[in-house]
């Protein structure tokens, strides 16, 4: 290893004010205290390595914020009565009556739908997605939007920069050729004015017509159908909307496209009934001035009277969220969780295994998936709420990245999501007690780095 003390005075010098200085950046930009206590030591510790790391990965500027803007069509009609009313000033978007929803399990569901859409357009495409592959679903959706741009559809697509960092040029370049607009998007670059990787566009929404929306969980790739190389399957979980619902997503595209293109979308009337269920679709980020995603899920928590139930892939979450899930199970609250059994980033995998074992010893049920990666972020509570998105319950996801869950309040629906989910955990398994030894040893380790996962 380097010494810094082995480098001429000027530079050990120097180097020692960019990490004072990046210290004192950390302590007054990270998002919670043990972020930026993790960001202190390590800086101060290793700053031959930490002071770019920091650079490219750290550190939140608040100044140049994302602009609170309306996009789409205003809808100043109070909001229809409901339990999740109470978060209005949290989703900053009305409850709506009068949507269509139909869950869409899997990948295959997904892409049926999601193409019958897109094959059936006659004005308008967006497409955002965290991760576009250019891989056998990648070029079946290629193909659609360029189809339907010859046509004479007006197709947008936005992918982030980092997600999609293995799209390559040519994927891009035929869109384009074809009239397609294509955006890529690096958070932080442009709409904080610095390079900062650590921000991310983790948003997977489609709209078409202003009629027909999309959201949920599923990227565009292979591994959503057949599991990939590393899994037997993966299970996760997609959302098609109908209704005024599709006017809050196309509301977030519009605003994301602004920033990365400096273009307005054009005003669309806000969508009709299309049937008659209650809900919204509301995105936060870390432009917030306030933590809206940690906001938002302790509110979903503390409307829970009977039964929470939570999947997400990565159980690492903000300690506020963590305290409001422990004080659900205290206040007589059933509580289950599930996670997956095998893992896609290890890191996390051994930090949600000490969380879960955490919240076993107080009697929460946590369970794991068995039969491939479980990466749906599916939320139900008591037997009428529900949410379904792009949220992992971990600290990334709360605070860090761009992310974007839809919120029913109907018994119908959530009597759908409730098979749905009991079908998952006849599939899984109780989380061990005590977990293995590997788990005992390497958890505490992995969970230190809980605020920089």
């Amino acid at each position: 290893m380097i010494d810094i003390w082995d480098l001429p005075l000027w530079a050990t010098t120097g180097l020692i004010l960019l990490a004072l200085a990046a210290a004192r950046a950390a302590l007054s930009t990270a998002r919670t205290p043990q972020g930026a206590a993790a960001w202190v030591v390590f800086l101060l510790a290793y700053p031959l390595f930490a002071v770019p790391i920091f650079a490219l990965f750290g550190g939140l500027s608040r100044i140049n914020q994302r602009p609170d803007k309306r996009h789409g069509a205003t809808d100043d009609r109070e909001d229809a009565p409901g339990r999740l009313h109470a978060l209005r000033a949290i989703t900053h978007v009305p409850l709506r009556e009068g949507n269509d929803l139909r869950l869409l399990v899997d990948g295959q569901a997904t892409f049926d739908a999601m193409f019958a859409a897109i094959d059936a357009a006659e004005t308008e495409i967006l497409v955002q997605f965290y991760i576009i592959r250019a891989d056998g679903t990648g070029e079946a959706l290629r193909d659609r939007l360029i189809a339907a741009s010859r046509r004479g559809v007006r197709v947008r697509v936005l992918c982030d920069l980092i997600g999609s960092v293995t799209l390559g040029w040519r994927y891009p370049r035929e869109l384009r050729e074809a009239g397609v607009e294509v955006r890529g998007m690096l958070a932080p670059h442009h709409t904080m004015g610095r390079v900062g990787v650590n921000f991310r566009n983790h948003r997977k929404n489609v709209v078409i017509d202003n009629k027909v929306g999309f959201t949920g969980g599923i990227n565009i790739g292979d591994e959503y159908v057949d599991g990939g190389k590393h899994f037997d399957t993966w299970r996760d979980t997609h959302l098609r909307v109908e209704g005024p619902m599709v006017g809050h997503l196309r509301k977030l595209f519009a605003g994301d496209w602004e920033v990365v293109s400096g273009q307005s979308l054009p005003e669309m009337p806000v969508p009709g009934p299309a049937g008659d269920r209650l809900g919204l679709v509301t995105g936060f980020g870390p432009t917030d001035p306030l933590e809206r995603g940690s906001l938002l899920f302790c509110g979903l928590i503390g409307l829970a009277r009977r039964r929470l139930w939570i999947t997400t892939p990565y159980l690492v979450p903000h300690a506020d969220v963590l305290t409001a899930i422990q004080l659900a199970h205290m206040r007589g609250v059933e509580v289950r969780i599930m996670i997956p059994y095998p893992a896609d980033r290890w890191l996390a995998w051994y930090a949600s295994r000490g969380i879960a074992r955490e919240l076993v010893r107080m009697g929460i049920e946590v369970h794991e998936y068995v039969p491939g990666l479980m990466h749906q972020k599916v939320m139900l509570i008591d037997d009428d709420i529900a949410s379904v998105g792009t949220v992992n319950l971990d600290i990334r996801s709360l605070l860090l990245n761009f992310e974007a869950t839809a919120l029913v309040e109907d018994k119908g629906f959530a009597s759908e999501v409730e098979t749905m989910l009991n079908a998952d955990f006849d599939r899984s398994r109780p989380v061990p007690d005590p977990p293995p030894r590997h788990v005992r040893l390497l958890a505490p380790v992995a969970r230190l780095f809980g605020p920089l996962l």
